[in-house]
């Protein structure tokens, strides 16, 4: 069922949150993604490589085989946030947004964010308990479950706070 105008309003409200933008900004540079065409990433992407999608009309769903340990992983994981094809189709959804275009981008990790029950608490400098959420959403975080390399959370804190993200902790729900 896709959010109500109001509901989506409130995201859009949030993206001008000074701590929303550093938050999202810190995700990026833990995902790997925070090169000016970072929004055009596949998995696997970097500075220094060409794997990129060509299209905002949609996630690109272009598979990817990588190693984790012994194990062989697939993802199809693209854009500034890495999400996965299906995490797209879901927000698709639930959003009612028909591209993947950098704000469409956006707008889909505020509500990633917000349906961990913490975007309004990383609004008003939530950010350990928006950190430690999004964890589970995020497999670049610190404690993310995956088994993938993660970020240390003082670097997290450095990105968030370089980019204008203040920490002021307030009690989670």
């Amino acid at each position: 069922m896709p959010k109500t105008k109001e509901y989506i309003f409130f995201l859009e409200k949030a993206l001008q949150n000074a701590n929303v933008k550093a938050f999202l900004w810190m995700i990026r540079k833990c995902e790997g993604t925070s090169a000016k065409d970072g929004y055009l990433y596949l998995f696997g992407s970097s500075p220094r490589n060409t794997r990129r999608f060509k299209r905002f009309d949609t996630h690109p769903k272009i598979p990817y085989e990588f190693k984790v340990g012994t194990k062989t992983q697939r993802t199809d994981a693209a854009g500034a946030y890495q999400f996965l094809g299906s995490t797209y189709d879901d927000l698709v959804k639930t959003l009612g947004v028909k591209d993947f275009k950098p704000y469409t981008q956006d707008l889909m990790a505020a509500e990633l964010i917000s349906q961990r029950n913490c975007l309004q608490i990383l609004m008003n400098g939530g950010f350990m308990v928006a950190l430690k959420k999004c964890a589970t959403t995020w497999a670049s975080l610190p404690d993310a479950p995956y088994g993938q390399p993660v970020h240390t959370l003082e670097k997290c804190i450095q990105w968030y706070k370089e980019a204008g993200g203040t920490v002021m902790e307030v009690a989670s729900n």
